[in-house]
């Protein structure tokens, strides 16, 4: 009896090694993941490295962007007339990425009379910039993405949003929004995407080493700034019903 439950100990004892050693392998797989995501995250959207590699990005760093940008929506709010909003998701960087959960672009459409009138998107800058992080009208891969999406096969994969009934975006509350986030003066950060991650993601997100610290701070973090991403997702307001019907 004494010989039996000795062996049953050691069974037990080698199972509990080799059980902590599977989660310890699964725990740093998990927590590699997971880095890897506030990695690509952080350099979702335009990162300034990639601004920077690339001299036709350059306008990005005008520092009388904002001013254009709140110029055109004031104007937008004092003549709706003929004019409309919507929202695209494409693929980030360019048409030879892939459009993945993690790393995708966000920007808006401004339509006046059936034709394109502006484009308008939050972007990381230059280095040599005033600004860290603005609102840019017609910057040119949402153009060129954009029309590719009207007039060719859609090779940067462009979606138009829409509602939870199928409703676009209202003009006026939209830009109203864009312009009070404009005021309050965020700065641009990758991670701040995350905050628009499905909620269970946001689960295993708390495993990273150390659980819960490294992914507080990483929100905190992203407080009060912006990405292309977090700028279209806070900002847009759907049509009410009666608009659409």
């Amino acid at each position: 009896m004494v010989e039996q439950q000795f062996i049953l100990i050691r069974v037990f004892s080698s199972l509990k090694i080799v059980m902590d050693g599977w989660i310890s392998k699964l725990y740093k797989v998990l927590s590699l993941f997971v880095l890897f995501v506030f990695a690509i995250f952080s350099s979702s959207c335009t990162s300034t490295k990639i601004i920077d590699s690339n001299p036709i990005n350059k306008p990005r760093g005008d520092s009388s962007n904002p001013i254009k940008v709140k110029t055109f929506l004031e104007d937008v709010l004092l003549y709706p007339e003929g004019r409309e909003i919507k929202a695209y998701g494409r693929k980030a960087f360019s048409v030879g990425n892939r459009k993945t959960i993690f790393v995708y672009h966000n920007f808006y459409v401004f339509i006046k009379d059936g034709r394109l009138e502006h484009t308008l998107v939050y972007t990381a800058t230059p280095k040599e910039s005033e600004l860290d992080g603005t609102w840019m009208l017609d910057a040119s891969s949402d153009i060129e993405s954009y029309e590719l999406y009207l007039n060719s096969d859609n090779p940067w994969e462009l979606q138009e949003y829409l509602g939870p009934k199928g409703q676009g975006v209202s003009l006026l509350e939209t830009s109203h929004n864009i312009l009070d986030r404009l005021s309050q003066g965020y700065k641009f950060a990758g991670t701040a995407g995350l905050r628009h991650m499905a909620w269970y993601h946001h689960f295993w997100m708390f495993l990273v080493p150390p659980p819960i610290i490294a992914y507080t701070a990483a929100m905190i973090a992203s407080m009060g700034r912006d990405n292309c991403i977090s700028a279209v997702n806070e900002t847009i307001v759907w049509e009410k019903e009666s608009f659409y019907h």
